[in-house]
């Protein structure tokens, strides 16, 4: 009895120990950390495909998966909160979707910067949907749900690229094909869309045709140069071999663009391989610890639009390889039904201008500094990430080096 006694003591006072812990203060980092390493563990594979050229946002797999765990069980459950770094304990988690809605929460001027979600599950409407698992979702805000048909495959998709192409304000009008939806019986769509006007905007004026170099010097092809002189933060990071500038986005500034410049001989892979020895947090440390610098910045005028169809391999090398598997998927806080994942895509793209940027997508240590030059000059490859500055998440990344006269 004595025992029995101890032991109950114990869970007794450990339990309200491990919940005050759980807090938004101490969630934040590690949504920070989680979304962060997974964005380069995509970034890393998807440059690879696409020869450093690209735009994509990991966030929305990140949080479309992380609503998968709700439903997840044994190894699928297993394999999610490894490779995305999900908290064992189901009050982080619940925290970081109200953290990840904050991010997403509508701008109090929508004119300088403006950044949208909308996530849906759509479910086939012979399909028996547990009453918890919507309630799971919807109480924590992950995704709504809507009932749907998917006997007229061709009606269904329809369906789907509406709601796709109004929520990315008709950035993107087609996410699925009658076809992809062949014995599918639950689609998951996870929607983002930005528009931002930068704070200190490029004169149309100033702009100009220029060369654009690979990273060995040798030119390429030409660009539409824009230029601009101000005062912004910009540092260099031997870590990584780059210098970073950040191009804020409005009068609140919330949102900001961090252009990535590799350091001469430096490939955008190489670069990216190495962003795993710094954070986004640890930039903005940099940028604290020294005044915003007058300089003359140059980048170019560009789009690009990225679709991703073999997401689903790519997720698979990062790890997530029971979820796709039609014999190990092990969803049954979703359904009674067996379920899996069978297919993973996704559609992005970005236009940024002398205003400011267009993006959007839809998916089914300390550091040292060192005194720069007075010009950032963007004609060679570079990366780029859209990011919260509040929470130091990134929402979009890519890389330019295929240059075009945009």
């Amino acid at each position: 009895m004595s025992r029995l006694t101890v032991i109950f003591l114990l869970v007794g006072a450990i339990v309200p120990l491990i919940s005050s812990q759980c807090t938004p203060k101490t969630a934040t980092p590690l949504l920070k950390r989680a979304v962060y390493d997974f964005t380069l563990g995509l970034m890393r594979r998807i440059n690879q495909e696409t020869e450093s050229h690209f735009v994509t946002s990991a966030l929305s797999p990140w949080a479309l998966i992380s609503t998968m765990s709700l439903g997840a069980a044994n190894d699928t459950l297993k394999e999610i909160q490894n490779v995305l770094r999900l908290h064992p304990q189901k009050c982080f988690n619940n925290l970081f979707f109200n953290l990840i809605n904050q991010i997403t929460s509508k701008p109090s001027n929508p004119a300088a910067g403006m950044l949208e979600r909308s996530a849906t599950i759509f479910f086939d409407g012979s399909l028996n949907i547990k009453p918890k698992f919507l309630n799971d979702v919807t109480n924590i805000a992950a995704s709504d749900a809507r009932i749907v048909s998917f006997y007229d495959r061709t009606v269904t998709s329809a369906i789907i690229n509406e709601h796709v192409r109004s929520v990315t304000n008709d950035a993107i009008d087609e996410i699925v094909t009658p076809s992809d939806l062949d014995d599918v019986y639950v689609v998951m769509i996870d929607a983002l869309y930005f528009k931002g006007a930068w704070k200190i905007p490029f004169p149309y004026e100033d702009t100009e045709i220029s060369a654009f170099y690979n990273s060995k010097g040798q030119q390429i092809g030409d660009v539409s140069l824009m230029y601009v002189s101000s005062r912004f933060n910009i540092t260099s990071i031997d870590q990584i071999q780059a210098q970073v500038l950040e191009l804020p986005y409005g009068e609140d500034t919330r949102y900001g663009m961090l252009i990535f410049l590799p350091y001469q001989n430096v490939t955008i892979s190489r670069l990216i391989d190495s962003l795993k020895k710094i954070s986004i947090s640890s930039i903005y440390i940099l940028f604290g610890n020294q005044e915003p610098q007058t300089v003359d910045v140059q980048i170019p005028r560009f789009k690009i639009n990225t679709d991703i169809n073999n997401l689903k391999e790519l997720l698979m090398d990062m790890g997530l390889q029971n979820l796709f598997d039609q014999n190990t998927g092990n969803f049954p806080g979703i359904s009674d039904y067996p379920l899996y994942v069978s297919n993973f895509i996704q559609k992005a793209n970005i236009e940024v201008t002398e205003e400011g940027t267009e993006a959007s997508a839809a998916t089914a240590a300390f550091l040292e500094s060192r005194m720069l030059p007075d010009q950032f000059v963007a004609n060679k490859p570079f990366l780029f990430m859209i990011v919260d500055r509040q929470f130091h998440i990134p929402i979009f990344t890519g890389a330019y080096s295929k240059p075009s006269n945009f």
